[in-house]
């Protein structure tokens, strides 16, 4: 069965047919109903190569995550999702694991199959040889993670807004000594939760104690091993930042370890709100990130450059967090 075919028993022109199954707006929805109806009742489909050779697009966006088993992962990739399905196009999904060098084998296999765009989920940004295979032209978005010293477009969150309101929160139930465990040392991300900690430490007038910033991976066992610093510590802190909800889970356990109780014995906050934080006995205090929605802010800005004619000027987009109060902190003990 062919396109003539189709538009002999839908009794519409060919141009008609080919805008009906590719869903252009200017085609009525009942001339649309009656294209649909006669190609399915013909066995017709439509030719995703010729469409690609006629367009030179092949419908195809790449991304790049970091940490696939991360339980964040899945929010952002349903975002991304979203907007790929309402533009029709397919996604090519890789897993860096964090490392720069399979990251620039998965980049150069998505380029090599003429993606029409990247998103990339917190990868390596600095490197001359990422920054080669990203000025090839191909559009991308950087999301959770950018680079300092390059202009990209971009997709993030408000990580000052974020860590001041779960410091504040701290502070209005007596928490002074508060411990942060950090992110990765390459994440521009980890680096803006580090400088919001000690802008809001100077907000609330608190000593910086630099003993009391320890460094994670985002990882439970990076959580774990931190937290046991914190303990062995005198005086300890009486409340600890971790740098997302995984590194919070592995100071529960921790913590379960060593006979500590939270908040009882110290208060905890983590950051991403994972549908596991909210599970009892977890119940974690913790800063909402909109991940769904930047996944499909960045898929949404991609595509914008795939369409349009001419480059423009980098963008970024900004989402709000929100502290989301449960059981895991509460008034300052000395304990």
């Amino acid at each position: 069965m062919s396109i003539f075919d189709v538009a002999r028993e839908a009794g519409v022109a060919v141009s008609t047919v080919s805008n009906a199954l590719t869903g252009k707006t200017i085609v009525k929805e009942s001339t649309r109903a009656r294209v649909q109806a006669a190609a399915d009742s013909l066995g017709y489909r439509v030719s995703v190569v010729a469409r690609s050779l006629r367009m030179q697009r092949t419908f195809t966006l790449g991304v790049l995550l970091a940490d696939v088993a991360n339980p964040s992962s899945p929010d952002f990739l349903r975002g991304i999702e979203d907007i790929a399905d309402r533009e029709q196009c397919s996604l090519l999904v890789c897993n860096t694991d964090g490392q720069l060098e399979k990251q620039l084998a998965q980049m150069r296999v998505l380029l090599d199959r003429r993606v029409d765009g990247l998103v990339m989920l917190s990868q390596h940004c600095e490197s001359p040889e990422v920054r080669a295979l990203l000025a090839g032209g191909t559009p991308y978005v950087m999301l959770q993670r950018r680079s300092l010293y390059h202009e990209d477009n971009y997709v993030g969150a408000n990580n000052e807004e974020g860590i001041g309101a779960a410091v504040k929160h701290l502070v209005g139930l007596g928490h002074q000594r508060i411990g942060l465990i950090r992110g990765p040392r390459d994440s521009s991300t980890a680096d803006e939760r580090y400088e919001a900690y000690l802008s809001a430490l100077r907000a609330h007038r608190l000593p910086f104690n630099p003993d009391y910033v320890v460094q994670g991976d985002y990882q439970v066992t990076g959580g774990y091993e931190a937290a046991t610093r914190f303990f062995a510590m005198r005086p300890r802190p009486t409340a600890i930042l971790a740098a997302n909800d995984m590194s919070a889970i592995g100071v529960m356990n921790a913590a379960h370890g060593a006979g500590l109780r939270i908040p009882q014995d110290f208060s905890l906050i983590g950051l991403d709100d994972i549908e596991m934080a909210s599970f009892s006995p977890i119940n974690l205090t913790t800063i909402a990130l909109q991940r769904r929605e930047m996944g499909a802010a960045a898929t949404a800005m991609v595509l914008k450059m795939v369409f349009q004619k001419s480059p423009s000027k980098p963008k970024q987009k900004i989402f709000p967090m929100k502290l989301i109060v449960r059981g895991s902190t509460g008034r300052v003990s000395e304990n």
